[in-house]
């Protein structure tokens, strides 16, 4: 395989997008054997390796691309296109290159300009981190590393502690910090077994009594990124938020393109015509297209709003935050819904193990329990806007 050569001086995003087209067999392909393995296989990931998809946010100077904010989207919707487990491999594994910005250059040189870096980890503060001389002594343990079967360096949440006690911030709440830890530092604990985006491994990870050096600990929400692109300007919240809606638009389109072939072939019980010729089903898949064109949409829209406050150095006012929150939980429940309507009319084919549709319908699932596009911040989103 030829490997993408970072830093170009125009942007890699058509170059990166052919590559995925190029390996789109080889990903669908592999999809079973990573849900029987709950990660991803080794072969999936020296592809993504050696095609640079885990290098989409780190910064140029650690040989990355740091591409802008909407063409980084448009990958991880193509990649979750071809497999949910993949999209959301690529979209977790770019944005650890994000808290590269964070750390000094010889720092990050070190973690993030070896070819085979990958960053995995948790942001829940599950982690006890004691200052001692030089840096912190840590201990914790946490869920869901998406990506931790093949990560070079884990970063986590701690909260930081001195002479056994809490410590506060400004704030007056806790102090939290995260650190990166080297792999060796780490026990991976083989615990995910979930009904979709199984080939994620998101597995647990466990550090007992590890030293952390102070150049090694870091926070994207208190201290001031060392880089200067408009990518590192933008709230962690929105690099989270529009990314994860990305997969799931890609998944949602997964799930209408296996449908579409699928009504192609199967009979309705009884009738001997194809599931494709029944009027409701038309109907349906009619609604459920439009909602995944309007989601699509509005993440572009959102998405080319946020990067362009960005690259003018404004920053995202409170409304202008709430409707990227609002609109990215709306889209993931709409999608969700309007790919639901479509399964309740597949018949027990569909719904068999073997079936990708079925595998993108549990992705979607999955991927909509996430905290970041949790429906339960259209509450909040409304006050905001209400506010004005």
């Amino acid at each position: 395989m030829m490997q993408l050569r970072p830093a170009l001086e125009t942007s890699p995003v058509q170059e990166i997008l052919a590559r995925l087209d190029d390996l789109a067999t080889i990903f669908r392909d592999s999809a079973a054997e990573g849900d029987r393995l709950g990660r991803l296989p080794k072969y999936v990931v020296r592809a993504l390796v050696q095609h640079g998809l885990f290098r989409l946010w780190i910064p140029k100077r650690c040989a990355g691309f740091e591409l802008d904010l909407p063409e980084a989207l448009q990958i991880y919707e193509a990649a979750a296109r071809l497999d949910g487990s993949i999209g959301w491999a690529v979209m977790i594994g770019s944005g650890g290159g994000l808290f590269a910005a964070y750390l000094d250059a010889s720092t990050a040189n070190s973690i993030y300009a070896r070819p085979e870096a990958v960053v995995a980890g948790s942001g829940a503060p599950d982690g006890r981190a004691q200052r001692e001389r030089g840096g912190y002594r840590v201990s914790g343990c946490w869920h869901y590393a998406s990506g931790a079967h093949y990560a070079t360096t884990f970063t986590a949440n701690c909260l930081v502690m001195e002479g056994g006690t809490l410590v506060f911030g400004p704030d007056g709440k806790p102090l939290v910090r995260a650190m990166a830890f080297e792999a060796p530092q780490v026990a991976v604990l083989p615990v995910w077994d979930p009904t979709g985006m199984r080939g994620t491994g998101s597995d647990d990870f466990e550090v007992r009594d590890a030293f952390v050096p102070e150049n090694r600990s870091f926070s994207v929400f208190t201290d001031a990124p060392r880089e200067q692109g408009p990518l590192y300007r933008l709230p962690f919240n929105v690099l989270t938020e529009l990314p994860v809606t990305a997969v799931a638009v890609g998944i949602a389109r997964h799930a209408l393109d296996g449908f579409a072939s699928f009504a192609h072939v199967k009979k309705i019980p009884g009738a001997g015509a194809l599931l494709m010729s029944d009027p409701v089903v038309q109907s349906t898949f009619g609604a459920a297209h439009a909602t995944w064109q309007l989601a699509k949409s509005l993440l572009a829209s959102l998405a080319q709003k946020a990067w362009d406050a960005a690259r003018a150095s404004c920053a995202l006012s409170p409304t202008e935050l709430a409707e990227i929150t609002g609109g990215c939980a709306f889209s993931v429940a709409k999608l969700r819904a309007a790919i639901g309507e479509l399964m309740a009319l597949t018949g027990m084919t569909a719904i068999q193990p073997e079936s990708e549709l079925a595998r993108a319908w549990c992705d979607l699932q999955a991927l909509a329990a996430h905290g970041s596009i949790s429906p339960r911040h259209l509450g909040a989103t409304g006050a905001a806007l209400l506010q004005g």
